[in-house]
């Protein structure tokens, strides 16, 4: 029987065109559903697209509509970034009551120059083994079946060029709003209050820079042991709906609060900012408050732009954070890693969290990952999780085309 996909909303980018039109020649039938101006722009050919559109376009109808297009079309499979999404919450479980195949993208467990790919979904609904002896056992399996782990891509995907596809995303948002009045994205601001934090940002980056490095200095010279977090996205998924904080200003609060009452004195909390943060919440100046409020205001410091993860990672104690992919990075490198959120590094002999001991002991104990553990679960999820390159450079869209279509069982590897 002929594949039939149907392509939800994608990465704001080509990409989702480019795997369309290579799935088409690989046989199978394409549909994209459009749900708002930005799709328009992104997915330009009108004869396989189907717009939900106009007045009578609500949320609420919005399940009979996707069921429709199911059976409209002899959807076998559906293709979507993001399962967390509101419209795509509807369509993913019509499809599993349907038995249709669901391919969830996200970006990369491992980062740069990787994208997450899995059947079923991603992040806190993927099928990724949640033991280590799962683990351990996958991976000799692929061993045993002479399963290759892929090579890393070295496809490059700037910001500017993600700034750039984002920026055609949000004007078609603008130019075509009549033709979707009820469209509402699934991030919590809009783009023009966005654009208030981005542009200002923008501008300053060289000069947030400058103080950074300055900062790291300071810190390396004063050989004053720290610990490390990083912040994630305050809009992402992993942080509104992965961990069980309301917003990144609550992780901050809860994990300097911790530190303050438990980690031993004269060391240092050193917090980075995310390096594609909107800028809409000044999280050096809450920092500061907050640091104030808890008499350890001379106990932190904060980073920006220009300071490499990897040094900040290999100079700590141990890393502290949510669910982010900084995660993977410090294990990687055998340091100790404390998870607050769900994330599919956390278990025994990977991420430390609650389960195994609270915070106010990891600070005192962090203990190491088992790096046989790590290497295997490197090689697991490459193998079976992630497909070679990026949703923006010409290079990158490529090579995870090609990724996507052998994932999807659409070619050979």
């Amino acid at each position: 029987m002929t594949r039939s996909f149907l392509f939800l909303q994608g990465p704001q980018s080509p990409f989702f065109h480019t795997l369309g039109r290579a799935v088409e020649k690989a046989g199978c039938l394409v549909r994209k559903v459009n749900v708002c101006g930005g799709d328009d722009f992104l997915w330009p050919s009108q004869a396989d697209t189907v717009c939900y559109r106009g007045w009578k376009a609500t949320r609420e109808a919005w399940p009979a509509f996707i069921a429709g297009l199911y059976e409209r079309f002899g959807t076998t499979d559906i293709v979507l970034q993001g399962d967390w999404r509101p419209l795509h919450l509807d369509a993913v479980n019509l499809a599993k009551t349907r038995g249709l195949r669901i391919w969830v993208f996200e970006e990369g467990y491992l980062r740069p120059n990787w994208v997450t790919l899995e059947e079923g979904g991603v992040n806190g609904t993927s099928s990724l083994p949640k033991t280590p002896e799962a683990i351990l056992a996958l991976d000799r399996r692929f061993q045993e079946e002479g399963l290759a782990v892929p090579r890393d891509s070295h496809a490059p995907a700037g910001r500017d060029v993600r700034f750039k596809q984002a920026a055609r995303h949000h004007l078609g948002n603008t130019l075509r709003f009549f033709k979707y009045p009820w469209f509402k994205t699934h991030r919590p601001y809009i783009v023009g209050k966005e654009l208030i934090g981005w542009f200002p940002r923008h501008f300053r980056k060289n000069r947030r820079m400058i103080d950074s490095r300055k900062t790291w200095r300071e810190i390396v010279a004063e050989e004053t042991p720290f610990y490390f977090m990083p912040l994630q996205l305050d809009a992402d998924s992993q942080i509104r709906r992965w961990s069980p904080f309301s917003g990144v200003l609550e992780s901050i609060a809860t994990v300097v609060a911790d530190f303050v009452r438990n980690a031993p004195k004269g060391t240092l909390l050193v917090i980075k900012n995310h390096p594609l943060d909107n800028g809409l919440i000044n999280y050096r100046k809450y920092m500061r408050s907050i640091g104030e409020a808890n008499g350890c205001s001379t106990r932190m410091r904060f980073l920006e732009d220009g300071i490499e993860v990897d040094e900040l990672i290999q100079r700590s104690i141990a890393t502290v954070l949510c669910n982010s992919t900084v995660g993977f990075s410090a294990l990687r490198q055998g340091k100790p890693v404390y998870c607050l959120g769900q994330a599919v590094y956390k278990m025994p002999g990977l991420a430390t969290s609650a389960e195994e001991m609270p915070l106010a002991e990891f600070w005192h104990s962090p203990p190491a990952p088992d790096m046989e553990l790590v290497e295997a679960f490197v090689r697991v999820i490459k193998i079976s999780a992630l497909v070679r390159g990026n949703f923006y450079s010409p290079q990158g869209i490529a090579e995870a085309v090609e990724g996507s279509l052998v994932r999807m069982g659409l070619k050979q590897a």
